[in-house]
């Protein structure tokens, strides 16, 4: 399924590269990237330069339904309702669109050119459904502070898989997902996602 996620989203029949050393801020969705997730070894070794390189420390935030090993080690854990991170995503992507955060014509080019698309999705409508760990008003709190610290703390990397793409709704989670890469201009950059040639 993740495959067919970068195919239908970045229109590549191959595995892009997360470039996690030179990225930010890192919001992932279930992906736990530090145990067993796609390249475990490749990822540790970029988690330790985004965290100790020659620059200032990235911010990670794991999106999941339970403690994972990448959770442990998160600047933050949000914890979601199984098979609702792609809910989450939009959250965060309504934000971004409707506080002016991203890049105009990839929320238009994502939307249709109908920006008002995504209202609901605002946090205030979807924060109950995404999380029962946080009271709706503090989770839609949390949503707007997430999308905003993603959108401004360049470059931002958004990946997902793993428990976000184990549900029979795991396409469209992926999707929404990896298309926050757009958003914030992240797509075919470093500390974002590289394509392979």
């Amino acid at each position: 399924i993740l495959q067919a996620a970068m195919k239908s989203v970045f229109n590549q029949d191959v595995m892009p590269d997360f470039d996690i050393e030179n990225a930010s801020y890192i919001l992932s969705f279930g992906a736990d990237f530090l145990n067993t997730w796609v390249s475990p070894i490749r990822y540790a070794r970029g988690y330790g330069e985004f965290r100790q390189g020659a620059r200032d420390r990235g911010t990670l935030v794991q999106v999941d339904s339970r403690f994972s090993m990448t959770a442990a080690n998160a600047d933050e854990w949000i914890h979601v309702k199984p098979g609702m991170e792609g809910l989450l995503a939009l959250s965060i992507s309504q934000t971004i669109v409707s506080e002016g955060l991203g890049d105009p014509k990839a929320a238009e080019a994502l939307t249709g050119g109908n920006l008002n698309l995504l209202d609901p999705f605002a946090p205030d409508k979807v924060a109950s459904r995404v999380s029962e760990a946080f009271p709706a008003d503090k989770m839609a709190e949390k949503i707007r502070r997430v999308a905003t610290e993603f959108a401004t703390h360049r470059p931002g990397l958004a990946i997902g898989g793993g428990s976000a793409a184990a549900h029979t709704n795991g396409m469209f989670n992926l999707i929404a997902i990896y298309s926050l890469n757009y958003l914030v201009g992240s797509v075919g950059k470093p500390g974002g996602i590289i394509f392979n040639p």
